[in-house]
């Protein structure tokens, strides 16, 4: 058995795989306001729940934030700061063990069995409370020199746009991320508990809001003019639109998507919503930890 998990700051979703079959899945809460030890403590809980009384073959993890040889340096949301998760794992499991930040395995899933699956030249955008980027270029996952290769989220689309939590303004995040729409929104006259969610968006445009419709109508706009500067300066056969938001709209946004992509790209890729849906990384996370010793991850 191996297990694959994604951990997020609200919620930990695992996967028990019998080779490339998931056969079990769990779920727990993150634990709120807590320390990197209790975190770790649900990551090995949830691990022992997936496995039971079975043996385990190998672990792999997905996990916002900045992380090299399994020290997650950063992690946004939550309280990770230069922590040794590897370290204290393998202190508990003795299998192989393989971490890496969400959104680069959550495409390394979409190619292993998902919408990527046959291409070697793919480039996964999740949009949710933010936006993420990964890179898969002549079948190899591409992490940059620094290990931040993908942060499309952060390319600068206006000079003059709003302010990003990067500190920087204009970012293709700060326009077509939830929390670029709820900003928009809230200027708007509408009021949010936490941050948007992707339902409320897609029960809003079932009810024709025409101030919700216009936005989202923006919002592909500019989805579809990053996907073409992208398909400039990478080329790639596809493009797979995952997270939240294009979860929920994704059939109604796609189409406006590419048009605007293929009036801006000299070439034009395939633009495909992603296959494994919430289950992306956790597919890619075994993935990750079967190919640790594989050139498919350098």
């Amino acid at each position: 058995m191996y297990i694959g998990l994604d951990i997020g700051g609200t919620k930990m979703l695992g996967g028990a795989f019998d080779g490339q079959s998931l056969s079990k899945t769990h779920k727990l809460k993150t634990p709120v306001c807590s320390t990197a030890q209790a975190i770790t403590d649900q990551i090995i809980l949830l691990i022992q729940t997936l496995a039971g009384n079975e043996k385990i073959e190998g672990i792999g993890i997905g996990i916002p934030g900045s992380i090299d040889a399994g020290v997650i340096h950063f992690s946004p949301n939550l309280p990770f700061r230069d922590f040794p998760l590897l370290d204290q794992l393998k202190s508990r499991f003795s299998v192989p063990i393989a971490i890496a930040n969400d959104v680069n395995v959550g495409l390394l899933g979409e190619h292993w069995a998902g919408a990527a699956k046959s291409l070697a030249n793919v480039v996964g955008l999740f949009i949710g409370t933010g936006i993420g980027g990964a890179l898969i270029l002549n079948n190899q996952l591409h992490s940059g020199m620094h290990h931040i290769a993908g942060e499309i989220g952060h390319m600068k689309l206006r000079l003059d746009g709003p302010p990003c939590n990067c500190g920087e303004h204009g970012c293709f995040e700060a326009l077509a991320s939830k929390t670029g729409i709820q900003r928009v929104l809230e200027k708007n006259g509408f009021s949010f508990d936490g941050v948007v969610k992707s339902s409320f968006l897609r029960e809003q445009m079932e009810k024709d809001n025409k101030v919700v419709k216009a936005l989202m109508k923006k919002v592909a706009t500019t989805i579809g003019e990053a996907l073409g500067s992208l398909t400039n300066i990478l080329d790639p056969e596809a493009f797979i639109l995952g997270g939240g938001v294009m979860q929920s709209l994704g059939q109604v946004l796609l189409p406006r998507i590419k048009t605007v992509a293929k009036s801006r790209g000299l070439v034009r890729p395939a633009i495909k919503l992603s296959a494994l849906g919430d289950y992306a990384v956790v597919h890619g996370a075994v993935r990750l930890v079967l190919s640790q010793n594989d050139k498919l991850l350098k």
